[in-house]
């Protein structure tokens, strides 16, 4: 019986995207942000930014057990938000465009998701 190692992490930060994006208003943000490269730079700036965890998964167990996501913290929630936040703000280089009011800084350990 072998296994396979399974990053954790990206499903988390993908989700949380798509939850932090529907705050978001749906132009120009969603739509900018709907663009597979744009979303492919913010999933890469995020998890450049945070802990990643991985998993060994028996190649016997069904697929399923190895894409459930696990139940984030308070804190680490906010942790992951804020880089998210962070990173639309840096990938869009956005100085003309404010953030939109669900924006709010927060002061979040690094180690919060570890």
């Amino acid at each position: 019986m072998g296994k396979t190692l399974v990053h954790v992490t990206t499903p988390i930060v993908i989700q949380e995207i798509e939850n932090v994006l529907a705050t978001y208003p749906e132009s120009p943000y969603q739509d900018l942000l709907s663009q597979s490269n744009i979303r492919q730079d913010l999933i890469t700036y995020v998890l450049s930014r945070i802990p990643n965890h991985y998993q060994a998964i028996d190649n016997s167990e069904p697929s399923s057990k190895s894409q459930e996501l696990q139940q984030l913290s308070s804190e680490q929630k906010l942790y992951l938000e804020n880089w998210i936040h962070t990173g639309i703000y840096n990938i869009l280089h956005w100085d003309n465009f404010p953030m939109p009011q669900t924006f709010t800084s927060r002061s979040i350990s690094s180690d919060s998701l570890a």
